[in-house]
Parts: C-alpha cells; sequence; structure tokens
C-alpha cells in the first residue's frame, strides 16, 4: 500500500502542469499521499521491531 502511494504521489507531480492555478491540489494530494505512507511504514517497523524483540525473547535459553 505504502508503494502504491507513493507511486501516485509521483505521478501526480509529474502530470501537474503547473502553469494552472489549481497545480497547488496536486502538490497537496502528493504531499499527503507521501506523507500517509510515511506514516504507515513508521508503525510497520515498530510492531515488527516489537514482535522480534519478543521473539527474541522467549527463544533465549534461560540461566538457572
Amino acid at each position: 500500500m505504502c508503494l502504491v502511494c507513493i507511486a501516485f504521489a509521483s505521478w501526480v507531480l509529474k502530470t501537474a502542469n503547473p502553469q494552472v492555478g489549481d497545480a497547488w491540489k496536486a502538490v497537496l494530494l502528493a504531499n499527503v499521499s507521501a506523507l500517509s505512507a510515511i506514516r504507515y511504514l513508521r508503525k510497520y517497523v515498530k510492531i515488527e521491531a516489537a514482535a522480534s524483540e519478543r521473539k527474541l525473547y522467549l527463544t533465549a535459553p534461560s540461566e538457572s
């Protein structure tokens, strides 16, 4: 999903006509899409790190 948002943002910026007065809408849409993708990736990385840490903790040999 993130790659789709980033690709869409890139496409919007490439196809926007800078001479048109509404170009700011395309830039805004691209920025919102990119920020959404970044937020999703950060959340995903945090979840994966927590899961990896839990797995490491559970598989570590206990000292008795």
